[in-house]
């Protein structure tokens, strides 16, 4: 998303002098001009998305005011404040380099504000009494700039359109994704909160990856940049659907995309459980001795039913011992 940030222009010196009664020539007594608003960048950790800003938005600060009489100082421009999600790239747009990681920085000033003038006052000395020029306020600065969302969260879940990772986020969360039949119902990546003690896990439930996603094919590149910034995932695999295929798949567009992903995979799931109708024929020792020897380390193997609830909890469980793990 392109934006447009003009800082506020710093207001003008003033030429003055004084008046006072039986002194028919003051002194000058010109005030400075305020400075101009800045353009800042902030944080806000209630906002998930970038879809509060319009693509080609500007956003300019308020002007200086100009100084006045009796060396009163104008007043400075208010700033303009563009609240982002934590995790927002800000880019310079004419080239390319990154301005600030608001994972790093979670207040940053992208343009300054100029300087205000200086009032004739300054100017005043033995040779120049009666100074009768003061000088303008600077001009504000001003850039277009890129914000670049990359979600950052504690746990990512990964996997094919409609393996069931919506509704399982549903489960695990108080979050509300759509829910429906058919490809890419998330388009964008959806945060819940799951509470444990007096911490919050953030889940993130991103987009379907397809075949080629690592070329921008289907959500492709909008879906696998915000992945960088999970601690770890989870693979989510529908059992009724040739889950080894579809972790192959998977893998392989990770890998394409950046190749120490598939390193982060910590938990695999096999959604849809609830379909099986005779459980015990389900080989269980295959398929997670096919999938370790394609995902290293090995990871954790759970069969779960997101419809009925079936083995979510120790899914929970499985999140908080690998974050505690991680942590250590």
């Amino acid at each position: 998303m392109r934006i447009k940030v003009i800082a506020g222009k710093g207001g003008n010196g003033c030429v003055s002098f004084r008046r006072e009664k039986y002194v028919p020539k003051g002194g000058p007594d010109g005030g400075d001009g305020g400075r101009g608003g800045d353009c800042v960048v902030v944080v806000n950790h209630n906002l998930s998305t970038l879809s509060h800003i319009v693509d080609g938005q500007v956003f300019k600060a308020q002007n200086g005011q100009d100084g006045k009489g009796d060396k009163m100082h104008g007043a400075d421009g208010k700033d303009i404040v563009i609240e982002v999600p934590k995790g927002t790239l800000v880019i310079d747009a004419e080239n390319g380099k990154v301005i600030c990681d608001t994972a790093e920085v979670e207040r940053f000033v992208l343009a300054k504000g100029g300087k205000g003038g200086l009032g004739n006052w300054h100017f005043r000395g033995p040779t120049n009494q009666t100074p009768t020029h003061a000088t303008k306020g600077e001009v504000g600065e001003e850039k277009e700039i890129i914000l670049d969302l990359k979600i950052i969260a504690d746990v990512g879940l990964i996997g094919l359109p409609n393996v069931g990772k919506s509704s399982i986020i549903s489960k695990l969360t108080r979050a509300t994704p759509k829910i429906a039949d058919y490809p890419f119902t998330t388009k964008d990546p959806v945060l819940g909160v799951m509470g444990y003690q007096d911490k919050k896990i953030i889940i993130a439930d991103m987009p379907g990856i397809i075949e080629d996603a690592h070329e921008g094919v289907g959500l492709g590149l909008e879906f696998l940049k915000h992945i960088e910034r999970t601690k770890f995932l989870i693979l989510v695999l529908e059992i009724v659907n040739d889950p080894i295929n579809q972790a192959k798949m998977l893998l392989s567009e990770l890998k394409k995309y950046k190749k120490e992903l598939p390193k982060r995979i910590r938990i695999v799931t096999f959604n849809k459980i609830d379909l099986v109708t005779n459980k015990e024929k389900i080989d269980r020792e295959f398929l997670e001795l096919s999938l370790s020897k394609i995902i290293k380390p090995k990871p954790k193997f759970l069969y779960i039913s997101a419809l009925t609830g079936e083995n979510i909890e120790n899914l929970k469980d499985e999140i908080i011992h690998s974050l505690t793990f991680q942590n250590k």
